[in-house]
């Protein structure tokens, strides 16, 4: 990150241990430094711009003037006009700054020969102080950056530094030690300068994070694993020093350009704010799309703006991991997919069909399950009408990967809004979930399925649940019990969907039976929704007022800030209405 050390005010060499051996005047044509303010400054000009390799007309190409104003500047004969020339020659050359503090000196005048004002000089005394350094790259546009440091004898030095390396470290040293985060001595060369990897990866095993070389301006790619059917997702994430104010964390960029290029790029990424409060860290995520249209200059420093809410847990994963998985999946199949369902537009006009995977060749899983979901949705929709009497549901989702469906699926939402018009009344639906498939569930997917549950108690569908693992194999159905019903089954089955309108007497027993089993001796059975929502947690092993609190959280921002759909066939409106609906619970009994 170092590099050599341009010495100043001094002959202008570069390598100290030649400097201390010669005089002040050797090097040839040489200004004379101390002669005055406007001669110290164009001396800086020059040792800078030939430490960044420019020639004079290359600078004067990049502050916008001639050539000839340039070796005006460096020869002290005139120094820059007003402060907008000082700051773009400043900005060209890395300077951080030290330019302007020599052109105010000057005072906008040309001073007297021999008299150097102190106030030129805002040199530390102290060590190099990284975060110092830090914000002094972030508004260069070179590719080094000069911190001025003096020597224990009283010369003053520029410290080159290189400014990505610096920029990629801190943000990583820097900017970690501004966040109060504890900085090792190894800090020089540690991976994981605000402890995010160690952090993320400890709370969600499955979570893969990596540093790309070359880094191209990402921090980390993080890999989410996939499920049963999920594939797995990437995103691309940088990681930067936040603080908080109320309900809001303020996001600290110290490289605006490198981050306006990350966030500008269509690839899914996400801005994560790092804070350590108390000694413990706590990180903020925001979606890229998002954080670009948020990203603003505060003084000299440019910041992002995001609430509390999107403070990365169990809840704010799930989403991630749920949406990524599913959005990437279905983006991806986009085309193929859209000219599949119009090919099998033609079940429709069958009151039974079971379409095998091999009607759908080339599509990815998530793909089959999209197009299984909403052909069930929709055969459900047009038997619903002629069922005799009310009737009761029964479906097959256990884990939080196949019930996230109902949150994140275009059409899931809209159908359980229609089916519960069609009814004009409450109805139920019931679920299988051993205890085996608790226990051996993340909480970020138990989070998931209890958040599809409170989205259809939201609607009035009394959710029931049983434990016995002798109902897993039963299909997804719709009973009139003990008349007709309606098979519906897309989950876990041996193809995209099985679909049936049957009054054959031994199914519908079958059916009625289950359906009557579950609402008899339900676990979660209690009269309001908030109470089976409570009895539901609880068995799941969530915290109810954690629950209700988060959920509250989020739902005042909504899901789209924190992770944005690419999909059409994906939505947000299920996670929000949900979370919504959590979030006005009460959280006593």
């Amino acid at each position: 990150m170092t590099s050599t050390v341009v010495l100043y005010p001094s002959a202008g060499y570069r390598d100290l241990d030649t400097w201390r051996g010669l005089k002040v005047g050797q090097r040839p044509n040489a200004l004379t430094p101390d002669q005055s303010p406007q001669h110290r400054l164009g001396y800086v000009i020059r040792e800078l711009r030939e430490a960044h390799g420019l020639s004079m007309r290359e600078l004067a190409a990049r502050t916008f003037v001639s050539h000839s104003k340039v070796q005006r500047w460096e020869n002290g004969d005139r120094p820059p006009k007003d402060l907008g020339e000082a700051e773009l020659i400043d900005r060209a050359l890395g300077a951080g700054g030290f330019l302007i503090g020599l052109w105010q000196a000057i005072g906008g005048k040309v001073s007297q020969p021999g008299h150097v004002s102190d106030a030129a000089f805002h040199v530390s005394d102290t060590s190099l102080d990284l975060a110092t350094a830090l914000s002094q790259a972030a508004a260069s546009d070179g590719k080094g950056i000069f911190v001025p440091r003096r020597l224990d004898d009283g010369t003053v030095v520029l410290v080159a530094l290189d400014r990505r390396a610096l920029l990629r470290a801190g943000a990583g040293i820097g900017a970690a030690a501004v966040a109060g985060f504890p900085v090792p001595a190894s800090a020089a060369v540690t991976e994981d300068p605000f402890g995010f990897a160690k952090a993320a990866t400890a709370s969600w095993s499955g979570l893969r994070l990596s540093r790309p070389s070359p880094e191209f301006g990402v921090d980390w790619h993080a890999l989410l694993p996939g499920g049963r059917s999920m594939l797995g997702s990437q995103l691309s994430l940088q990681v930067h020093p936040a603080r908080i104010e109320g309900r809001r964390v303020i996001v600290s960029v110290p490289d605006q350009r490198r981050a306006e290029e990350f966030l500008a790029r269509p690839h899914r990424g996400l801005l994560v704010g790092a804070v350590n409060a108390a000694g413990s860290p706590a990180f903020y995520a925001l979606d890229g799309r998002a954080a670009r249209a948020k990203l603003t200059r505060n003084g000299g420093v440019y910041e992002v703006t995001a609430p509390t809410a999107y403070e990365l847990d169990d809840l704010t994963y799930g989403i991630l991991w749920a949406v990524s998985n599913y959005d990437d999946a279905l983006q991806a199949d986009d085309q193929a997919l859209s000219e599949t369902r119009s090919d099998l537009r033609a079940y429709e006009r069958l009151s039974a069909s079971a379409v095998s995977r091999e009607a759908a060749p080339g599509l990815n899983t998530i793909a089959h399950m999209w197009l299984g979901s909403d052909f069930c949705a929709r055969h459900i929709l047009r038997a619903l009408p002629d069922l005799p009497t009310l009737p009761a549901f029964w479906t097959r989702e256990q884990r939080g990967e196949e019930a996230s469906a109902w949150l994140i699926f275009d059409h899931k939402f809209p159908y359980l809004r229609e089916t519960t018009k069609a009814l004009g009344s409450t109805s139920t639906r019931a679920f299988c979930i051993p205890e085996e498939v608790v226990r051996s569930s993340p909480r970020y997917e138990r989070i998931l399925l209890f958040l599809a549950v409170a989205l259809m108690e939201s609607l009035g569908i009394h959710a029931q649940f049983t434990t016995d693992p002798a109902y897993e194999a039963v299909e997804g159905f719709v009973v009139a019990p003990d008349k007709e019903a309606v098979i519906a089954n897309w989950v876990r089955g041996d193809g995209m969907w099985h679909v049936d309108v049957t009054a054959r007497t031994s199914v519908v027993r079958e059916f009625t039976i289950a359906a009557r089993d579950v609402n008899a001796d339900s676990i979660t059975a209690a009269p309001t929704a908030a109470g089976r929502l409570r009895a539901l947690a609880q068995y799941l092993e969530l915290p109810w007022s954690w629950l209700i609190d988060r959920c509250g959280q989020l739902a005042q921002y909504g899901s789209s800030g924190l992770i944005q759909s690419r999909s059409r066939l994906v939505s947000a409106a299920g996670i929000d209405a949900a979370c919504a609906y959590v979030g006005s619970l009460p959280t006593d009994h």
